[in-house]
């Protein structure tokens, strides 16, 4: 019978593990963190949600310790040094207080850690490209502004509170929304026309056409084609003010034009003719953000 000949590892060769981390090993490898850059809390929550909701996927990334005494772990002994890299993802493990299995690469040199992260993060836009989808750019804008409006924001349409959402939740989004790939290519026909932003526009057609389609379909129609519209229309109305802020300001507040769109559709709803359209977002008097009726 032949034999299979194992080869012992070379103890000064990098060496490879996939674990169950649980939050107090995590814990524990998170007093090696002495030469890292620093902890950003948003992405510690948005890794910890993930987790905690089990959409973490298991992608190959690894947790990196230089070479050093520190027995790591009993069983299989495990010594390291310094945490080279992971400590958003083991944060994330004792935020989320959960078990996660990782690949745990130890022995590593110190001068690795030079090389790690300098490559270019892959965007939602990257991901959605790769699916195959259509307006891929604008699609990721529009799942980011209605995760965000669904999670009450509304001042800043791009960030939602402590943690910014990851790809996986908004991935999620456009799973239980899938007209919002309706919205993405009207909003990147309305742009042509008017300066709107496709991020906003794709909001907007997707809050309006929530509460009437056929409405819907003429208000984006007319902002696309001006046809017919004439002073007191809130649509034209809305095209001058657009066209107006952007010659002021180059790219004005987004959460401002969004608060005027929707104004304009829920003056166009009532039949209400309007001469100038407005929002006062700060001051002695600030209005309550508009809400599509």
């Amino acid at each position: 019978m032949r034999k299979t000949t194992v080869a012992m590892p070379d103890p000064d060769e990098p060496q490879y593990n996939v674990l169950y981390i649980t939050p107090q090993l995590a814990e524990k490898w998170l007093r090696q963190n002495t030469h890292n850059r620093n902890l950003r809390e948003r992405v510690v929550n948005g890794y910890a949600t993930d987790m905690r909701d089990g959409n973490w996927v298991e992608d190959g990334q690894s947790i990196k310790f230089a070479k050093g005494d520190v027995l790591l772990l009993d069983s299989p002994p495990i010594r390291g040094g310094a945490l080279l890299d992971g400590q958003h993802r083991l944060s994330a493990i004792v935020t989320a207080d959960v078990t996660v299995r990782m690949l745990v690469v130890s022995n590593l040199p110190d001068t690795t850690q030079d090389t790690m992260d300098t490559g270019a993060k892959r965007s939602l836009g990257d991901v959605l490209k790769l699916r195959g989808e259509d307006h891929y750019v604008t699609l990721a804008a529009a799942l980011l502004r209605v995760y965000v409006w669904k999670q009450g924001a509304r001042k800043n349409l791009k960030t939602a509170g402590r943690s910014r959402p990851t790809h996986r939740q908004l991935l999620r989004v456009l799973d239980e929304h899938p007209e919002l790939r309706r919205s993405a290519e009207m909003a990147s026909r309305v742009r042509n026309s008017v300066r709107l932003s496709a991020s906003t526009g794709a909001l907007c057609h997707w809050l309006f056409n929530r509460v009437d389609a056929s409405d819907c379909a003429f208000f984006f129609a007319r902002l696309t084609d001006h046809a017919g519209l004439v002073p007191g229309d809130p649509i034209y109305a809305l095209r001058r003010v657009i066209e107006n802020l952007a010659k002021a300001t180059g790219r004005p507040d987004e959460a401002l034009i969004t608060a005027l769109v929707i104004k304009a559709w829920n003056f166009y709803r009532a039949g209400e003719e309007i001469q100038t359209l407005a929002f006062k977002a700060g001051g002695a008097k600030p209005e309550t953000y508009p809400e599509p009726k």
